[in-house]
């Protein structure tokens, strides 16, 4: 849209998403917009009804109005401005619906980006110029026709004369004399490729019994090029029923041909690439299922491809570089085909090839592999060098295979594991990972539904004072007890709650919980006034903005004093991003709350982030512990991670004392505390109880 300025109405009445919607308006490089925002549809019609509106961006759920009916409104009050309707994952149907009605696009909320935005916002404004300028070109065809301004031409069949209107010559570059009265003459002007057609509608017999003739075709002209005709004609018979004579007329339609030529290969393409979008790469493997359904030996083999890291490039360097990216990635993509097979863009940083006529896996594995070896070679986009990897997954045509969306499924399962396998190489689909994938979506539900029930259990591990023997804390360890395959250690599912953002409402449950029995432990014995719980927080959790309150709430609501509650992070959460880290860590600090580093020693385990970020623990990873017992450097490792906590007067713990001989070793160190099997592992909030109330003071020890 360069300088030029359009005036954007966007009827929305959530305040936050038409907030980011004029934040994205405002980054979008080298476009100006005036934005005019309505909260109800009356109030943008009002706005509609100025004649000023460019483009409207219109959520379907308003006020005064909502699902369909609020387009088709809209539409109705001008229906020569381009829509785009915006709408939420759960009404993407109706979404579509509306684009049938007329939208010229839709976009989900919490998909869209700036990019993204703006690119939809111009493709409609270029799609209804469009429109408009086919719209006006068969007005100037009523008008023209009305004036007999087309093409008229009249055959003699008897005795194969014609005439050709000066209109008809001059529409071709072509004067009075330099086409004569042979009807082979006009035939010789039409393209190869549309000849035979148009004899043949010629000849038909309906044609000749006196049937309307209606047939588009490429004409050379003077000048050597092809325009598109339309011609229209009529036979006349004798009394006998035999053709006398044809005529009709001839239309220039060639700029309508060429819109419609636009606006088909705009919804086949994608637009940024130029590659083959979604909808052109259903419709080839719809036909090569059907081909190997006809003959079996026909296979064929699906590559789904992601860019590795792909988003840290939009993130660092902006869009427009990620955009010059991907058009590079398209074309180096390109080398690796096969005239015939068909490399296409689903969006984003998702692309698939179907490889067609293979003989066997391995076909598909050489070009998986040269597809490899093509982005080894760095890009050079915008200036910057840049080092890009894809993972691809491969699904193998098989008889099975009914639909497109079961081979894309199955190619992006085996690209998920080839990602989970470590980036930058391909997996081939098996049976095993859909069964795996169908089972992690079954936990996922099953997970979702614990959440509502709040169906999950705390498991309490004490934390030993090895001078006293006695417990200074517990480490509340989460545990979920499924419907049917019982108790699910968090190894297996915590996982998933960290991608699914499941872990948000777990930590919340965990955190509240673990508090509230502390206080109930501490309410029934004023001796364990002191007593100390640790709660583990991911990585997600740790950097949700509302964690900090959520904590103060939490202590408000169960009453628990800030010291009593240990926050346990690990080395690799802070280090993420430092200024994150110290938003978080400072106002937990300032309200008394503790602050555990858990498995120190496996990460970084840098000195300067120690005095940067105010840590109170030190946890000694249980691997260092496990190690201390068979070789010398493991025990000097702790040893030094002791001294180097006595040294910044840090408290420190040893986790994972299994045995004797380690907490004996770990007692001769001078650790003062330490939590493992050789103590108790877990315990349900009985047993923990029974043991915090057990007569006759200090554990046994060793």
């Amino acid at each position: 849209m360069g300088e030029a300025s359009a005036t954007v109405l966007l009827v929305e009445d959530n305040p936050g998403d038409a907030r980011l919607i004029q934040e994205m308006l405002a980054d979008g490089s080298g476009s100006r917009f005036r934005l005019w925002r309505a909260d109800r549809l009356s109030a943008g019609l009002d706005m509609l009804s100025s004649g000023l509106v460019g483009v409207v961006l219109l959520d379907l759920s308003l006020p005064d109005s909502l699902g369909i009916e609020t387009f088709c409104t809209m539409f109705a009050h001008a229906p020569q401005v381009p829509i785009i309707v915006l709408t939420g994952t759960d009404d993407e149907v109706m979404a579509l619906h509306a684009v049938k009605t007329g939208a010229q696009d839709y976009l989900i909320k919490g998909e869209v980006n700036s990019n993204l935005l703006l690119r939809a916002m111009r493709y409609a404004m270029e799609r209804k110029e469009a429109e408009r300028a086919l719209r006006e070109s068969e007005e100037r065809y009523a008008l023209a026709a009305a004036g007999a301004n087309d093409g008229l031409w009249d055959w003699h069949l008897q005795t194969g004369h014609a005439y050709f209107s000066p209109r008809w010559k001059s529409m071709l570059g072509f004067g009075d004399d330099d086409i004569g009265h042979d009807p082979e003459a006009w035939l010789a002007l039409i393209h190869g490729d549309d000849i035979d057609g148009f004899r043949a509608q010629l000849n038909a017999p309906q044609t000749l019994s006196g049937a309307p003739l209606n047939a588009e075709y490429r004409i050379r002209t003077r000048a050597g090029d092809y325009r598109w005709m339309l011609c229209r004609g009529m036979a006349v018979r004798d009394r006998d029923g035999r053709p006398l004579r044809m005529a009709g007329s001839q239309t220039d339609i060639h700029d309508r041909k060429l819109a419609e030529e636009r606006l088909l290969r705009d919804s086949l393409h994608d637009g940024l690439t130029g590659l083959p979008n979604r909808n052109l790469i259903i419709h080839r493997l719809h036909q090569a299922i059907d081909r190997m359904q006809r003959q079996s030996s026909r296979r064929f083999a699906v590559l789904f491809l992601d860019l590795d890291r792909f988003k840290n490039v939009n993130d660092s360097l902006g869009h427009t570089t990620g955009d010059k990216l991907l058009i590079e990635c398209g074309r180096r993509l390109g080398l690796c085909c096969r005239p015939h097979d068909t490399l296409a863009r689903l969006g984003g940083d998702e692309f698939v090839l179907l490889l067609e006529d293979i003989d066997e896996e391995m076909d598909a594995i050489r070009v998986a592999d040269r597809i490899q070896r093509h982005f080894a070679t760095p890009f050079v986009i915008s200036g910057y060098e840049l080092f890009m990897n894809c993972s691809i997954g491969i699904a193998l045509s098989a008889p099975g295979y009914r639909h497109p969306d079961e081979l894309l499924r199955d190619a992006d399962t085996a690209m998920y594991r080839a990602k989970a396998d470590g980036k930058a190489c391909y997996a081939l689909f098996d049976s095993d990972m859909h069964h795996r994938a169908v089972a992690a979506l079954d936990m996922e539900s099953s997970l979702r539904r614990s959440i509502d029930r709040q169906a999950f259990v705390l498991h309490y591990q004490p934390v030993i004072e090895l001078e006293t023997g006695r417990i200074a804390a517990f480490e509340a360890l989460i545990r979920w007890p499924h419907e049917t395959r019982g108790l699910i250690p968090p190894t297996e599912f915590i996982p998933l709650a960290e991608e699914t953002g499941l872990i948000l409402p777990i930590g919340r449950w965990a955190l509240r919980e673990a508090c509230r029995q502390l206080r109930r432990w501490q309410g029934a014995d004023e001796r364990l006034a002191k007593l100390g719980i640790g709660v583990n927080l991911s990585a997600r959790q740790f950097s949700d903005e509302g964690l900090v309150g959520q904590v103060a709430d939490v202590l408000a609501e169960t009453g628990l004093p800030p010291a009593c509650l240990k926050l346990e992070i690990t080395e690799s959460i802070l280090m993420v991003n430092a200024q994150v880290a110290l938003a978080r860590l400072n106002p937990l600090r300032a309200m008394g709350v503790r602050i555990s580093m858990d498995d120190f020693g496996t990460g970084y385990s840098s000195l300067s982030y120690l005095q940067r970020f105010p840590i109170d623990t030190l946890k000694i990873d249980q691997s260092f512990i496990g190690a201390m017992t068979h070789t010398i450097e493991g025990a000097e490792i702790v040893r030094a991670i002791l001294n180097l906590g006595k040294a910044l007067h840090l408290e420190v713990i040893a986790e994972g004392s299994d045995s004797a001989e380690q907490v004996a070793m770990l007692r001769a160190m001078g650790c003062p505390l330490t939590q493992g099997y050789f103590f108790s592992p877990p315990l349900p909030e009985h047993e923990a109880a029974a043991m915090l109330m057990r007569k006759g003071g200090p554990l046994p020890g060793p």
